[in-house]
């Protein structure tokens, strides 16, 4: 989603999205000027803004692994779970640039060494964190004035190569447990994401694409050329054709899209999304309308665990 014009047309876009029916709109974030134009606003910042403006679409954050911290991004995304109702969620990613590098650099911290060791080391530390507090752990019981149950709430001590964080968050647990976590197929946190994403469409692979749009073939071929003639790989298809083509192209069950232009998304959420049948299944969190099972707290006693503590 393109978020470097006027604060109204960031709103109008997502109010037009979420009216058209999309899951979830993914705002991206660079951490470095960029030397042809503006960078996007903070997309942390942006998706609490559109969070409370907006009632049923979700809203994913971009933020590579390589320029965030663990503790504060699993508090930021914490935060943008409750502020949207349970409609977060994070496209985690490991890639690095040396421009972000460049302003990423401390003592004993090189973004650009061993990015992948960080990012495998990260997604699992953050939902540690998201999991610190587990549901029920305000108790609010007036009669003995205890507030809080001390044994729901969990240090994560995690000590790796790359990361040390002890917890616990300093947020309670998500609406939705864990915020749901997308990544590319082919980036080193695939195997730590609910959703991957890939270009070629497979039964565990989200199909991720980039339409070139128009009322006609020739008009479509000519936006795809003056692109550049952008090729897909591992990661996005290209599409090209009218919206009814490109809408045939996306017969698959969860579709992300992303658009080079603004002029291509307000034709893809205006022309191309009308046309989609919805397939997946409805709810009021981000996690239920992409059709994943409610996240279990990984600190969280069985119920006999319970029983038998409760019997001591």
């Amino acid at each position: 989603m393109d978020m470097t014009g006027p604060v109204t047309e960031l709103v109008a876009t997502a109010l037009a999205a979420e009216t058209a029916g999309a899951d979830y709109l993914v705002l991206p974030d660079r951490t470095a000027a960029v030397p042809d134009g503006a960078s996007p606003a903070t997309a942390l910042i942006a998706a609490a803004f559109l969070a409370a403006r907006t009632e049923d679409v979700g809203i994913v954050v971009a933020a590579a692994t390589s320029y965030h911290e663990p503790y504060s991004l699993a508090r930021q995304t914490a935060s943008l779970d409750h502020i949207s109702a349970g409609r977060a969620g994070w496209f985690a990613g490991s890639a690095t640039d040396p421009a972000s590098d460049a302003n990423h650099r401390r003592e004993c911290h090189d973004p650009a060494r061993d990015p992948q060791a960080r990012a495998r080391e990260f997604v699992p530390l953050v939902r540690a964190l998201w999991d610190s507090w587990e549901d029920g752990a305000f108790v609010h019981e007036k009669a003995t004035g205890r507030f809080v149950d001390a044994d729901r709430i969990h240090t994560v001590d995690h000590v790796g190569e790359a990361l040390a964080v002890r917890g616990p968050l300093n947020v309670i647990r998500p609406p939705q447990g864990q915020p749901v976590v997308f990544a590319r197929a082919t980036d080193a946190v695939a195997e730590h994401a609910d959703i991957v994403f890939s270009a070629a469409p497979q039964q565990d692979h989200a199909l991720a694409v980039i339409p070139f749009i128009a009322a006609d073939e020739a008009a479509a071929r000519a936006l795809h050329a003056a692109a550049g003639s952008p090729e897909g790989d591992a990661d996005h298809a290209v599409v090209v054709g009218t919206p009814e083509q490109v809408a045939a192209r996306l017969d698959h069950p969860h579709v992300l899209v992303r658009c080079t232009a603004r002029g291509q998304l307000t034709a893809f959420i205006e022309q191309v999304l009308p046309l989609l049948k919805k397939k997946g299944p409805a709810g009021t969190t981000l996690r239920a309308r992409l059709g994943l099972a409610p996240a279990p707290n990984r600190f969280a006693r069985s119920e006999d665990e319970e029983l038998i503590s409760n019997a001591r």
